[in-house]
């Protein structure tokens, strides 16, 4: 992944390999800005615009090769589609486009146009468009292959621009290290399952903590059992590598800062125990840890942006495994709170760890909102796809905090119903609740299931089963494989907060 972003004036030579020329659909030539750095590559850009076979449709690239002594600099240019739609969303894809033809061209450096005229005719503000430009550019040199050997990326990305430095700094800086935590949870989720346990689970995320300067304690079995944390255990039981229990904070001593508490589902492996998975796809259940390194990631980031409020991440660790030892359905569970849950399916755990999670946080931190993250169900799939995710919640405020967060970031959300009706679909007939209520509804009833042990606390819950995993045709900056949705959307989210 590109990992050198700097800011310079549009007057200087042109020393990179290529030259990146983000362009509107509706554009019949290039901005003046444009233009002048055109000029130093023969005009090369501005011929191709006008010759009208490059429509500049979202993500469309065209690369013209000049011949500049003895080397070749490349022209990019890359369609940004229709200036009303050119969201956050929509600029990280486009820009991520050109930042796979980067890779093709097996650049070692290059340079991206991004003057004040392209920015303003966006549908978003300056400091989201320049944001979204370099996210999408980086994110799309990330190599996924956890050192398998792909071709090597971009080491170093120039911002041409006429904006000046000063107002350039923050989005470059913040798109950086978004890029940077959004890659780490993609490498984590992409890890397999016998090299990423619920122990190394618990190591790595406690060392992002200690890396970024926040507090951080992994709980071992016997502290998750001193605490009764019966859900997280049953559903660890039947693996090999025991359970872990994640508490990391940053500025919990703060008190009259907000307290945002972040729940992730850490499920390291998701066979579906004894209630077993169909053999396809399986392996991808190795992300199914993905909400767990999405909240943690998002911590460390709060704390580099040193944001006035308080968060506390909590992720239980487990692998769900079939064994002599497994839990299995019919088994009543005595949670954290005391309430108990009837299991029907085994496959269903993760709404299981989350109420020990969520009744913790309740109890121990008294948030002013809890919300928690999780590959939780097929059904989110089937009713929002791959982009979108599924919220439902007891707090408007939160939710509707949360929208205008994913507008921001360009991770999109959608909220689901949720009323007394949904909730009492969970509702047990030999125990308090159970942990399954059929097909109808799914993605409802499963966070219900969890809202269920967030008490009077205002809550939110966030299915990512759809969005943290790419099966090919997600947006051009993500490779196949985790993705790190979630991350940029929360730290947004724990913006707005800071502000109010």
């Amino acid at each position: 992944m590109i990992r050198s972003v700097a800011p310079r004036a549009l007057t200087q030579r042109i020393t990179e390999d290529a030259v990146v020329f983000p362009v509107y659909r509706e554009s019949k030539r290039l901005s003046t800005a444009a233009a002048r750095v055109d000029r130093s590559l023969g005009g090369a850009a501005a011929a191709a615009l006008a010759a009208g076979t490059f429509r500049a449709a979202r993500g469309e690239t065209r690369v013209v090769s000049v011949k500049r002594g003895r080397r070749l600099v490349h022209a990019v240019l890359v369609g940004l589609g229709a200036r009303a739609r050119t969201n956050a969303e929509e600029t990280a894809d486009a820009l991520g486009s050109a930042g796979r033809e980067l890779c093709s061209l097996r650049v070692a450096n290059a340079a991206v146009v991004v003057d004040e005229a392209t920015a303003k005719d966006a549908a978003v503000s300056l400091d989201l468009f320049v944001h979204a430009v370099v996210k999408g550019m980086l994110l799309a040199t990330h190599d996924p292959s956890l050192g398998a050997g792909t071709p090597p990326t971009p080491r170093r990305l120039t911002i041409l621009s006429d904006i000046s430095a000063k107002n350039l700094a923050a989005p470059i800086r913040r798109a950086r290290l978004i890029a940077d935590l959004t890659a780490r949870v993609r490498d984590w989720t992409n890890t397999p399952g016998n090299a990423m346990g619920p122990k190394e689970l618990g190591d790595v995320l406690a060392g992002l903590c200690r890396e970024f300067g926040a507090g951080c304690r992994v709980w071992n079995r016997k502290e998750i059992e001193r605490a009764r944390m019966g859900a997280v255990l049953a559903v660890g039981s039947g693996s090999g590598g025991e359970p872990r229990f994640v508490v990391a904070q940053w500025n919990l001593e703060k008190k009259n800062l907000p307290l945002i508490c972040l729940v992730g589902k850490g499920v390291t492996f998701d066979s579906g125990g004894i209630s077993i998975k169909p053999w396809e796809k399986m392996h991808e259940m190795k992300g199914d840890m993905a909400g767990a390194a999405v909240v943690i990631a998002t911590l460390a980031a709060a704390a580099a942006e040193k944001l006035p409020v308080r968060v506390v991440a909590l992720v239980p660790c487990v692998e769900n495994m079939p064994d002599g030892r497994s839990f299995r359905p019919g088994d009543v569970l005595t949670t954290y709170s005391g309430k108990t849950i009837e299991v029907l399916n085994t496959d269903a755990e993760g709404r299981l760890i989350l109420a020990d999670a969520v009744a913790y946080a309740r109890t121990q931190y008294r948030p002013d909102a809890i919300i928690d993250v999780a590959t939780l169900t097929g059904g989110v799939v089937i009713a929002l796809g791959t982009r979108v995710a599924g919220l439902i919640g007891t707090s408007e405020a939160h939710i509707e905090a949360l929208r205008t967060a994913a507008d921001r970031a360009g991770e999109p959300v959608w909220p689901l119903p949720y009323d007394e009706h949904y909730a009492a679909m969970v509702k047990g007939e030999i125990s308090d609740y159970k942990n399954y209520a059929g097909r109808n509804a799914s993605p409802i009833t499963g966070g219900a299931l969890v809202g269920a042990f967030a008490g009077d606390i205002p809550w939110v819950h966030i299915d990512i089963a759809g969005t943290a995993w790419n099966d090919g045709g997600g947006p051009a900056y993500q490779s196949r494989g985790g993705t790190g949705y979630g991350v940029d959307l929360l730290l947004r989210y724990l913006e707005i907060v800071a502000e109010l």
